[in-house]
């Protein structure tokens, strides 16, 4: 890894850490990263650092410092252990809120701040966009989008939503109820994918390399 754990504070004044990665040379803009609901590990932080190797600086914030996780069973029948049922919406968010402010803080950053978030974070990406003055978003298979259209008309910057054709964690009628409401949207921008849930995790097997690209 070429980046580093770092640690923030939010408003509260709650310590929490986070990957910091940056450049190898020069400036850039900024991107915070929204965790999938396996929480913070080695897959993210090599996210981040191919990210910061094409000039951007990269946090990934721990938006589950607050919660335990808990042991499941995924989609392929394995046992796994995640934050799927404890998750703490809020400080998912303030967490998210913090990692911009803190890129937002580095002098040499140009371009503005970003968010990027999977699964979990996807809502994230998108309530960036909606909340947060993210300067851009893209949401890949955001889990409760469906449940924020209400705030579609607050998107403040250009977002992208990558969505899977038919997504294990919401029904195809949702999907359906987003794409309709995003259609004539001039900042929002929808791409559906023949691959499932999660395609985007290149350390996961179901990993679908076609969609990624």
């Amino acid at each position: 890894m070429n980046g580093k754990t770092i640690q923030l504070r939010d408003g509260g004044g709650n310590a929490f850490d986070a990957y910091l990665s940056e450049p190898p040379e020069g400036s850039g803009p900024g991107i915070v990263v929204g965790l999938d609901i396996y929480g913070l590990r080695p897959t993210y932080e090599k996210m981040a650092d191919r990210f910061a190797e094409r000039g951007y600086f990269v946090l990934v914030p721990d938006i589950f410092w607050d919660v335990e996780p808990v042991e499941d069973v995924n989609t392929l029948g394995q046992a796994v252990t995640n934050y799927r049922t404890t998750l703490n919406m809020p400080t998912c968010i303030e967490a998210t809120r913090t990692a911009m402010a803190a890129l937002g803080d580095i002098p040499i950053l140009t371009g503005g701040v970003g968010v990027i978030g999977f699964c979990l974070g996807g809502n994230l990406a998108y309530l960036g966009a909606t909340r947060l003055g993210a300067a851009a978003a893209a949401s890949y298979y955001g889990t409760r989008i469906h449940t924020f259209l209400d705030e579609l008309d607050r998107v403040g910057c250009p977002t992208l939503l990558h969505m899977a054709e038919h997504d294990a964690t919401y029904s195809d009628e949702d999907r359906d109820r987003i794409l309709e409401a995003v259609a004539d949207s001039e900042r929002v921008e929808a791409h559906v994918y023949t691959a499932p849930h999660g395609f985007a995790n290149f350390d996961s097997p179901i990993h679908d390399a076609a969609a990624t690209e």
